[in-house]
């Protein structure tokens, strides 16, 4: 008797479904709230604007401001989520060799219908 839970066809084939849906999801939600931080141009400013403090911080790298660690985060989320979507060069060595590959586009045939 096999304990725990076995792979099957139908199992993996939902969880190819799900994965592809959650990074679909995952993209597009870091891709919208750098956009709604970079609204006016300055999401450092919109970041001050909702309550992060622009002073140093000793206990963030570099002692940058909690403006600036959350943009920086922002942006490597939505450069994610820009590799995803296919809009940022990935791969390659020494600066060459990359390309824009739309995993959106490749992974869309898992949806299986499911939209949002």
């Amino acid at each position: 008797m096999s304990v725990g839970g076995q792979a099957t066809k139908a199992a993996i084939d939902q969880s190819l479904t799900d994965l592809a849906v959650s990074l679909r999801n995952l993209a597009q939600q870091a891709r919208n709230l750098e956009t709604m931080a970079n609204a006016n141009g300055n999401p450092i400013e919109a970041l001050i604007a909702v309550g992060y403090s622009n002073d140093p911080n000793p206990d963030n790298p570099g002692s940058i401001s909690d403006a600036a660690l959350a943009v920086q985060y922002l942006s490597y989320m939505s450069t994610l989520g820009g590799i995803y979507y296919g809009v940022v060069q990935q791969g390659g060595t020494g600066g060459t060799g990359a390309v824009e590959f739309n995993f959106d586009n490749a992974l869309s045939p898992l949806w299986a219908g499911r939209l949002a």
